[in-house]
């Protein structure tokens, strides 16, 4: 044997030692964090890593590095234990894929021989291990999540799953039925009529809850942050994002169970991921638009709803930055109508700015711009509509954070005359998003065909 054919021999041994040693997994998931992606996990990221009960239930405050701990368990489940699918199921695709982000930056961050030792291909929604195994982001879909055989499922932002219940109980729990699979859920506490929070009281589940007060003592931020958050915050969605508790005001307008309720996991377009239609979008569908004005104090926000068969979906928000000029906010409302085709009417509040701004957007050829006059009673007009059609199960909305916190923050108060008034906390909060969402919604009751011109809404409700 000559020499040049013993010293391939020899180094050929060495890359196979070399990428055995690459492989190995140790049974301790933390202990893998830190050999392996380089992560240190704290005290209570360690005891989620390293629990091995087969049902896990999960409240971590905000920055608590929740997604970063699950993203870990993931690789290392799918790393450790070969031919296994790790499914994560979000509230919407955009939702999932944060968290595959996550763990696609572990890996990207790899020696490239130690990736290329452990991953035979990445895709945006899909990893293949060398080892057979993968991992799949989905949105919470049951027509999608059929079909799966998952020996691991991770499900973040629980509580906003739409029909939690069809999801747990028909699809997955039949799914980890067939493989003796894991489960791991987690969400912001939200609502007491959903399987989030039954899960939260059964003893059946292994739990971890994580406070803001956890987070300060090690040291991933600062107890100021934490008291600056306090104060910018409602009451109600501090203790819930950041102590994680399960609450809710009495007095909120919108209960959370009905909010979560019209949360809805299918994409906008099958190719995109999006959240809303962009403004550069060329849409089609039965639009209404609503625009509440806003400028020192309030924001100038435009919401769009499409009227699909029974549904009504809101599919584009924008809000404007506070002193933004109402001739920018017109021209993007026209920009705007431009591209989305068919749009039946646009509702906005002139409450704070008189019917000239009306007038403006009829003279910048925006079709069917009607001002409505927010009084008391046509408040509780605009707003019973939304709650009405909520109840109904018409309302669809995605999964956006801000915008269910804002619903949820509106307050009322009965009148001795018998109206509503409606406020939110003063200094901490904003509601024009949601009144945006309103007057897109009550756009639709009466929507005149393209070209009616200007209308006026007085308070007692007649058309000028």
């Amino acid at each position: 044997m000559s020499y040049s054919s013993i010293a391939r021999r020899l180094a050929k041994k060495k890359r196979t030692e070399i990428k055995a040693k690459q492989l190995e997994v140790s049974e301790d998931p933390a202990k893998f964090a830190e050999s392996i992606l380089n992560f240190e996990p704290t005290s209570y990221q360690r005891k989620l890593l390293r629990d091995q009960h087969k049902r896990i239930v999960a409240r971590f405050s905000r920055q608590a590095g929740k997604t970063t701990t699950i993203a870990v368990r993931a690789i290392w489940f799918s790393a450790r234990h070969p031919g296994t699918v790790s499914l994560i199921v979000a509230p919407s695709m955009r939702q999932s894929m944060i968290m595959m982000d996550r763990i696609h930056a572990f890996l990207i961050a790899l020696p490239k021989e130690k990736r290329r030792a452990y991953i035979s291909k990445m895709q945006r929604t899909v990893i293949w291990f060398k080892n057979g195994s993968q991992i799949v982001a989905l949105p919470n879909s049951p027509h999608l999540l059929r079909g799966y055989t998952a020996h691991q499922v991770i499900c973040d932002e629980a509580a906003f799953f739409r029909e939690d219940e069809l999801v747990f109980y028909n699809v997955l729990y039949p799914m980890l039925a067939t493989t003796d699979g894991q489960l791991i859920v987690s969400s912001t506490p939200w609502g007491k009529n959903t399987v989030f929070y039954k899960m939260n009281n059964d003893p059946d589940f292994s739990k971890h809850v994580v406070t803001a007060d956890d987070v300060v003592k090690t040291g991933l931020i600062k107890r100021s942050f934490i008291e600056e958050m306090r104060k910018q915050l409602p009451t109600e969605r501090f203790r819930r994002e950041f102590l994680s508790e399960f609450v809710e005001d009495a007095d909120a307008y919108f209960p959370q169970d009905l909010i979560a309720k019209c949360v809805v996991s299918e994409p906008l377009v099958a190719t995109q991921d999006w959240t809303y239609y962009p403004f550069e979008y060329n849409a089609s569908g039965q639009f209404t638009v609503g625009v509440d004005f806003g400028k020192k104090v309030d924001h100038s926000v435009v919401a769009v709803i499409d009227k699909l068969g029974d549904k009504l979906r809101l599919v584009h928000l924008h809000q404007f930055p506070l002193e933004t000029a109402y001739a920018s906010v017109i021209g993007y409302v026209k920009a705007l109508c431009d591209r989305y085709k068919s749009v039946g009417k646009v509702l906005c509040d002139q409450s704070g700015v008189g019917e000239y701004i009306v007038e403006d957007m009829a003279r910048a050829n925006i079709p069917s711009v009607e001002g409505v006059t927010l009084t008391l009673p046509v408040k509780q007009e605009v707003l019973g509509y939304l709650k009405q059609q909520m109840q109904n199960g018409v309302i669809q909305i995605p999964y956006d954070s801000d915008l269910i916190a804002e619903i949820n923050v509106e307050r009322f108060e009965l009148m001795k005359d018998g109206q509503m008034q409606f406020s939110h906390p003063e200094g901490t909060t904003h509601d024009d998003r949601l009144w945006a969402l309103a007057l897109a919604v009550f756009a639709t009751r009466t929507a005149p065909p393209p070209g009616r011109g200007v209308v006026i809404l007085t308070s007692e409700g007649e058309i000028v």
